[in-house]
């Protein structure tokens, strides 16, 4: 007896293996993406922190140009900022310290190395998450850096 059967379609045996292998190709694949969308919030949280940090150097480099070079450059006029929302997951502190340097004195406190030329300071902006000490980013500039942003020769 001839089979009824039509020639197009798919069978119910074939419809059940694409369900499995589906299945499985999924279960292999969710957990990728979840761990990429949870990366996606750190990779936001460290481009906020480092906007932050160059937005005051930029800030400090004016000042450097504005005012009496880097008599002006003192942690004084640059307090420490507290609590920064951006909008993101964390808030975040903002912090400059300002080292001075005289010539002789060893090692240089910037760079660590035997530093014999004219007085400088040596300015950090660091980036700390809101109420820890874990820091999302740190920028070290001396005055020859300044300088050479602002198109000054050392």
């Amino acid at each position: 007896m001839p089979s009824k059967r039509k020639a197009g379609g798919f069978s119910l045996i074939e419809l059940i293996f694409f369900i499995v292998i589906s299945g499985i190709t999924l279960v292999g694949i969710v957990p990728l993406y979840t761990t990429v969308l949870t990366n996606l919030h750190v990779h936001s949280d460290i481009v906020q922190a480092e906007y932050l940090g160059w937005e005051m150097a930029e800030t400090l480099q004016s000042a450097y140009n504005k005012g009496d070079g880097f008599l002006d450059l003192t942690e004084a006029k640059f307090p420490t900022q507290t609590g920064i929302d951006l909008g993101g997951t964390l808030k975040f502190d903002r912090l400059v310290e300002v080292e001075g340097m005289i010539p002789g004195r060893l090692p240089n406190p910037c760079t660590g190395q035997e530093y014999a030329g004219e007085p400088y300071k040596c300015l950090t902006v660091i980036v700390k998450q809101a109420g820890t000490n874990q820091e999302l980013f740190r920028v070290r500039m001396i005055n020859s850096d300044i300088k050479n942003t602002l198109g000054i020769a050392p």
